[in-house]
């Protein structure tokens, strides 16, 4: 089958991180033995939107694709350009943050596409009959990074972004349970001064002008790419994992869940809605619903290492056999009658 995939090359256009998303619908499906077609849309709309989409169609009218997955991220495409792209082959959206952005961006766009699909059990329930070309795809894990022999001499860290509510979160840890953080803005904790109240100001003032980044005003200016980030987990006997959102006050299920699926450590989890369906909580990883709950399940796996282990080795197991990115893309393939019509080649 030839595809092509549409999505940002760079973590959030910096130069330093390649996009996750890359991973999961370029090389997975390229790994599956499928001939894949890369178009950075992202940088592409900097020199140009309207450019970036007439680049967009040419190469799609002499490609002779058999499906367009698009990662969806703002305004590049716009309904003439996708009405158009519709003539050569599907045109999938593949989305996220459907749990606060169904309703203002995705749902008035979704008949925009052939295909789309949410990650979003709710939105997916709520919506499936009103638009049939609606799907439903979690999150899932490469298996590029494996890291269950990998010795774990990270204790209790978190690896990725610095933001809104995991600031906070993370600065409580690191007093009360040693946790160690590596990424953007994670040293915005270790301000000249010492008054805890002088760094929420400036926190807050940080986050408020800049929602996403507002790290990048302090210290906090280290982007890790995706390969270091495994690195991180893979190491590690614990992983926080904070699932709020970055808007709204609502939790939902982050790729980090399935992403360090294979790396040997123990998630120690926020409880979010419906995490409990793809992993057993205290069997495949540990929930905890405050950081008091969360710092005591920290040190107590700290000090039993065969439960830690057996507990990380379950979530390996059900991750290897339910929640790889391969199975999650020739499930869509099959429901848009795309696999049966094609194979691997």
């Amino acid at each position: 089958m030839k595809l092509l995939v549409c999505s940002s090359y760079y973590y959030y256009g910096h130069t330093q991180g390649i996009e996750p998303q890359f991973y999961y619908l370029y090389q997975v499906p390229q790994s599956m033995g499928h001939q894949v077609d890369f178009f950075d849309f992202h940088t592409a709309a900097k020199i140009g939107v309207e450019q970036m989409r007439r680049s967009f169609l040419a190469g799609l009218r002499g490609g002779a694709y058999d499906a367009v997955f698009i990662a969806t991220f703002k305004d590049e495409f716009d309904q003439e350009t996708l009405a158009e792209a519709r003539k050569y082959c599907p045109i999938i959206a593949w989305n996220s943050d459907d749990e606060w952005r169904w309703k203002d961006y995705s749902e008035p766009r979704i008949n925009w596409y052939s295909f789309m699909v949410t990650n979003s059990p709710d939105v997916y329930a709520e919506n499936k009959n009103t638009f049939p070309n609606l799907l439903h795809a979690q999150w899932a894990c490469t298996g590029f990074w494996n890291g269950l022999q990998t010795k774990k001499d990270l204790n209790f860290s978190f690896a990725g972004m610095v933001y809104g509510k995991r600031a906070e979160q993370t600065q409580w840890l690191g007093r009360h349970a040693g946790l160690q953080t590596f990424g953007f803005g994670s040293k915005n904790f270790a301000l000249a001064s010492n008054s805890v109240h002088w760094k929420k100001l400036i926190q807050n003032a940080a986050f408020k002008l800049f929602p996403l980044f507002g790290g990048d005003l302090l210290e906090g200016r280290d982007i890790l790419s995706f390969d270091r980030i495994n690195g991180i987990w893979n190491r590690s006997k614990i992983s926080f994992t904070p699932l709020d959102s970055s808007q709204g006050e609502v939790r939902q299920i982050k790729s980090r869940v399935f992403d360090m699926g294979l790396s040997g450590t123990l998630m120690l989890a926020h409880r979010a809605p419906h995490l409990d369906e793809y992993y057993e909580p205290g069997c495949e990883y540990i929930p905890f619903d405050s950081l008091e709950e969360c710092t005591d399940k920290a040190r107590y796996f700290l000090s039993h290492e065969a439960e830690r282990q057996r507990i990380a080795e379950a979530y390996a197991k059900r991750t290897q056999a339910e929640h790889m990115w391969k199975s999650r893309l020739e499930a869509i393939l099959t429901r848009t009658g795309l696999m049966s019509q094609d194979k691997p080649r």
